[in-house]
């Protein structure tokens, strides 16, 4: 145990010291560390004031924000930004980055290791190996690590919500719904199927918990701050203004100026539908069918038509654990192979691009990963929701 520890601690000084490296970047967390810094200290300075994207932009790109370049604008929920407090109490903003760094690069383990241990699959230490490396240094992993993004732990509370529910901890997984109550383009589909099945089922308990820990984080909110509502719609607006990050329409207009923009609106209704149809399915069907559908509704997020960013695609980790998983499962005489391949390419593909240094290759990459774990979700999912119900279906997979 000493020898654990010992461990431990060396790795995450080392880790730090990598972190502090990072000359550039890390702006979607200088804006939580200025506004935090700001608000908590003797002047209590307006979190969602322009004054705190300028320094937000300073300290990620060492100037004012470009053309196309994200402006930082705070948008988090005054209720959820209390979270943010202990932030405040790290003067130095790059050893403040990280230290927050390395809480991401932790949650990084369990996050790729849970997404593994949710679908089920009794695999090999060699394939747990794999696949935990494969979470830790493919590339949109390595976009939200630089960009010290919250989209990691956030992911890890989207997996312990599918945990709690599945194991019943129905309280529970109402305050981890509150928690993540927001980053509505990596989420919102996620968090409807959620408290859709919650409601089929008479789950009260459910909607208990996440209306507790709301009101409470909402009365410290108003009580710490009265106005921030107001101030927090503004900034939204005004982020939802400016032309960075990536959706759809925008993509495939870009990649195929003559016919994009017509495959993009029969793309993103065609998900709108197919959604729809799996939530009216998964609300009352085994929990095999609804994991499924979760899986399923962070895979569609990013190309629903809003406006999302390249680290978001991080949570794609746990639909990926499905359908690997599925796949070495089902066509065991040739699978292992086949799920290695699968997963060089899925590793590979966007690295190579970044060195390549593609015209298009933003686009391509982001299109990529949801692309890919869309055919691969449809690809498994007679297997993925259906046990081998007869002798002949074990025999095929031998």
């Amino acid at each position: 145990m000493a020898l654990a520890v010992i461990l431990f601690l060396a790795l995450s000084a080392a880790l730090v010291i990598l972190n502090l490296k990072f000359e550039k970047g890390g702006g979607d967390f200088y804006v939580e560390w200025v506004a935090a810094r700001g608000f908590f200290s003797k002047e209590k300075t307006e979190p969602y004031s322009g004054d705190v994207a300028g320094r937000a932009q300073q300290l990620a790109y060492g100037q004012a924000a470009q053309a196309g370049e994200e402006p930082y604008i705070l948008d988090t929920p005054f209720q959820i930004f209390l979270l943010y407090y202990p932030l405040s109490f790290f003067a130095d903003p790059q050893l403040a980055r990280a230290l927050f760094t390395l809480l991401l690069e932790l949650a990084l383990l369990p996050l790729t290791y849970l997404s593994l241990r949710l679908t089920e699959w009794d695999a090999p230490w060699l394939f747990t190996l794999l696949f935990i490396a494969f979470g830790a240094f493919n590339f949109y992993a390595y976009q939200a690590i630089y960009e010290a993004n919250p989209v990691i732990l956030l992911g890890l509370i989207y997996v312990g919500v599918i945990i709690f529910y599945y194991a019943e901890a129905d309280e529970l997984t109402g305050a981890l719904l509150a928690i993540a109550f927001y980053y509505w383009e990596v989420g919102a589909p996620f968090l409807i199927l959620i408290f859709l099945r919650a409601y089929y089922e008479k789950r009260t308990r459910i909607f208990a918990g996440f209306l507790m820990l709301s009101v409470v984080l909402l009365l410290v909110a108003f009580l710490l701050y009265p106005d921030w509502l107001m101030p927090y719609l503004r900034a939204s607006w005004n982020n939802l203004r400016t032309p960075f990050g990536f959706n759809a329409l925008a993509v495939l207009t870009d990649l195929f100026p003559t016919y994009g923009r017509g495959l993009a609106r029969w793309l993103v209704a065609a998900l709108y539908v197919l959604l729809g149809y799996e939530f009216i399915q998964a609300r009352a069907q085994n929990f095999r069918q609804f994991y499924w559908a979760c899986c399923l509704a962070l895979a569609a997020a990013p190309l629903l038509g809003f406006r999302t960013e390249m680290e978001h695609l991080v949570v794609l980790i746990v639909p990926l654990a499905l359908v690997f998983a599925i796949i070495h499962e089902r066509w065991r005489k040739y699978g292992a192979w086949l799920l290695i391949a699968l997963m060089l390419v899925t590793f590979a593909f966007p690295w190579a691009l970044r060195f390549l240094n593609s015209q298009t290759f933003n686009e391509i990459v982001f299109l990529f990963l949801p692309l890919f774990t869309l055919i691969g979700l449809y690809w498994i999912r007679w297997w993925a929701l259906r046990p081998p119900r007869v002798w002949a279906d074990l025999a095929a997979s031998q």
